[in-house]
């Protein structure tokens, strides 16, 4: 006998609600509604049911809840290609805006893209309104490029990049150059002229010229198996500048494979030790010097930037001395011994203070990204790492120092070096502050211990201290486009701090400081918006989470409630940064705001 309409309804309620008491027996924590809200994404709703709460430290003390990494649903969505010239319009070289993994590459934990998803932002608000090709126009021309213009390109490579990142000897390079000393193989020859010409014309053009993708072009037409077959100084020094150029040109893995490839040449050439004995000349040893901690500092700095370890050779087994603090001048081709240092600032003092906080943090950084993620205890204790070293910096190079009389790259590389260590900071501690965000009325999540106080605090004060100290760069010294590509960066990633904080708790006493931070961050912006693509559109990404959870951006109005309930926004923080956790589901959940506001 068939069963009536009324008994199968019945019948389904009931398995329902059987099905409902098992899901709720072997995942207490889970809201079914939550769960039921991420089956259009089969790898989000498998992350909500797999996850479990972190096991407690042991030695006492939370450990926060660090962001789900975005994965692609399939196992090769990792897969990327840069095949054009000029990237595209959803790529840079910081991957700030890589969003959606699939296709790009993985960037971990440490990128500052991770905020952005912890923001809501779409990766189709991220789209320019004018396309890289518009801008660029058709770039190749298949003439050789007239004497002069090289001429000139050497010129500015030297007065721009060079002053930056000395990794080349300019006499020798210039020498060989014009045919007064012998060159390397004329290939290896090629690929390094060309990345000097590349990067000289993108110095002295904006990022929407074109002159530099002809060099590009030249050098990747050059670049074939046989070079990679071979082994040298020069080839280990053209790999490492392209793998920057291509990053500037928002290629980030194209970037990381050069690294690698030049990583791997220079330890094939014991580059990475000193050999006592040698009777080469001192120039040739120092130049192989400057080429290792040149690339050491490049391999570390974008291992950083995309949330990847650091897999340089532990320093026991780095035995290659520091790069002297001397001026070219010092040590030439005739020089039989190596000069004395110098006490005052020079073109490589940036290159050795770089290279030593390297040195300091980046077995902390690697721990940074590891499993379980550390304690507010543990990251209070790495942080003294970077403390010694600024301690340690010659007094010219410190924040209160003076420089004296010197040139636009130093003060530049003073300014960066700051950033930098402020940038190691802010990621470090940046995960207390997210954890305060969401924690709600959750006991075991609020983090209010003094160590988890002074992590919130330690994050804000080092991203208001970086938006200060940018505004202080562009508005007093001398910009270049390498100056202003790195200044953008820092800046804006600095800014999403307080953009993160203003938006959770708009009538905090602190609002309004951390919504001045947020202002002057967009002037500067629009200031350097005719200089830097990046500028424009993470200008844009700014006024556009502003707009979307705030009435009235400017900090006068603070005391307006935001557009979305907070609760809402909330939700959002939640399930992008952490989508998957089982907990009580954010949209019943009942957030609260700590009266201890985080302070500056």
């Amino acid at each position: 006998m068939a069963s009536s309409p009324e008994n199968i309804e019945q019948a389904v309620e009931d398995r329902v609600r059987r099905l409902e008491t098992v899901i709720h027996d072997l995942l207490p924590n889970v809201d079914i509604e939550t769960l039921l809200s991420k089956s259009g994404s089969r790898s989000s709703a498998i992350r909500a049911v797999t996850q479990r709460p972190p096991a407690p430290p042991e030695g006492g003390g939370h450990r926060p809840q660090v962001p789900n990494e975005e994965v692609p649903d399939e196992a090769d969505g990792f897969d990327w290609g840069e095949e054009d010239l000029v990237g595209n319009e959803l790529s840079d070289g910081m991957a700030a805006l890589s969003l959606n993994p699939k296709g790009t590459g993985y960037f971990g934990v440490a990128s500052s893209s991770v905020l952005l998803r912890a923001l809501r932002v779409n990766e189709s608000d991220l789209i320019p309104s004018t396309r890289n090709s518009d801008l660029l126009g058709s770039p190749f021309d298949s003439q050789p490029v007239p004497v002069h213009i090289t001429d000139t390109l050497i010129e500015a490579y030297f007065t721009y990049y060079h002053s930056c990142y000395p990794f080349i000897h300019e006499a020798t390079f210039r020498a060989q150059y014009l045919g007064l000393s012998p060159r390397p193989r004329e290939d290896v020859w090629d690929i390094l002229l060309n990345a000097v010409l590349a990067l000289g014309a993108w110095c002295i053009n904006t990022e929407t010229g074109s002159a530099d993708l002809t060099f590009y072009q030249n050098a990747r037409m050059r670049l074939t198996g046989s070079v990679l077959e071979t082994g040298s100084l020069p080839l280990v020094q053209a790999l490492t500048l392209w793998s920057n150029y291509v990053q500037k040109r928002n290629k980030p893995n194209t970037a990381w494979n050069y690294l690698g490839l030049a990583v791997r040449m220079a330890t094939g050439l014991g580059l990475h030790r000193d050999f006592p004995g040698w009777k080469s000349s001192p120039l040739k040893q120092e130049m192989r010097r400057r080429a290792w901690w040149g690339l050491f500092i490049f391999d570390s700095g974008s291992a950083i930037t995309f949330g990847r370890p650091i897999m340089l050779p532990e320093q026991g087994v780095v035995d290659t001395k520091m790069v002297l603090n001397i001026e070219d001048d010092d040590l030439t081709a005739e020089s039989v011994e190596m000069p004395q240092e110098r006490a005052t600032p020079t073109l490589y003092s940036g290159l050795i203070a770089q290279a030593r906080l390297n040195i300091k943090v980046n077995k902390a950084y690697n721990r940074i990204i590891g499993k379980p993620s550390p304690t507010a205890e543990e990251v209070l204790e790495l942080n003294k790492r970077i403390n010694e070293f600024t301690t340690e910096l010659p007094n010219y190079f410190k924040e209160s120092g003076n420089l004296g009389p010197a040139g636009t790259g130093i003060i530049f590389a003073k300014y960066r070096l700051a950033w930098r260590y402020k940038n190691l900071r802010i990621i470090m501690f940046r995960p207390f502050v997210l954890q305060r965000i969401i924690s709600g009325d959750n006991p075991n999540r609020t983090m209010n211990s003094p160590a988890e106080k002074e992590c919130r605090r330690i994050c804000l004060q080092n991203a208001h201290e970086t938006i200060q100290s940018v505004n202080a760069f562009v508005t007093t010294t001398a910009r270049s486009t390498i100056s202003v590509w790195y200044a953008v960066y820092f800046l804006f990633q600095a800014c999403l701090i307080p953009l993160i904080c203003v938006f959770s708790e708009p009538n905090s006493d602190h609002a309004g400081d951390w919504m001045s931070d947020v202002e002057t961050t967009k002037a500067i912006l629009r200031g350097l918006s005719a200089e830097n693509v990046l500028a424009v559109r993470f200008l844009d990404v700014i006024q556009r989470l502003c707009e979307q959870y705030l009435n009235h951006p400017g900090p006068e109005n603070m005391s307006h409630e935001p557009t979305i309930p907070k609760s809402e926004f909330m939700t959002d923080i939640y399930s992008l940064f952490f989508d998957g956790m089982p907990s009580t589901a954010p949209e019943q959940a009942e957030f609260t705001i700590p009266q201890d506001h985080i302070v500056l």
